[in-house]
């Protein structure tokens, strides 16, 4: 920047002039309101309805991921920490082929040995109800037994 000073005024210029304040010289307010109608944000504040998560879909891939996995399966504690990361692996990739637009998956596998005693599972979240959702889905045999939980979350 360069100034120039005499008694009575300053006067400010810039050497460069970057590329927007040129834009803007060059156009007047009728051209630039049009311009902002035809480019509209490029992002979307909720889901398209062809687009939104559906839990019925993804409740199918746990259910077949989860008996393919576990069915023919005993349960081994060495194994059960690989076969929790491999379900969660393969659950997440397949509900990413389906394809929902701007939503991160969060993929839960609880897995463990079948002895009559129970367990209880809780979970809580902080989403937009309108735009988020879950699907969950559970195996059990024998020995073992698996629910497998998919939040998916819109991204904004």
């Amino acid at each position: 920047m360069s100034q120039t000073s005499n008694k009575s005024k300053m006067t400010v210029t810039r050497d460069s002039e970057n590329s927007s304040d040129k834009l803007l010289k060059n156009k007047n307010d009728n051209e630039l309101l049009n311009d902002d109608q035809q480019n509209p944000a490029s992002y979307q504040i909720s889901p398209q309805l062809a687009d939104k998560f559906k839990p019925q879909l993804v409740k199918e891939i746990i259910y077949n991921v989860l008996h393919d996995q576990l069915s023919s399966k005993v349960y081994n504690v060495q194994d059960a920490n690989k076969w929790g990361k491999e379900i969660s692996d393969i659950i997440k990739n397949k509900v990413k082929e389906l394809n929902f637009r701007q939503y991160k998956y969060i993929v839960n596998v609880v897995l463990g040995e079948q002895r009559g005693a129970g367990v209880k599972i809780g979970t809580r979240c902080l989403w937009d109800a309108e735009a988020d959702d879950y699907a969950h889905g559970n195996f059990l045999n024998e020995t073992i037994f698996c629910v497998a939980c998919v939040y998916a979350v819109f991204f904004y």
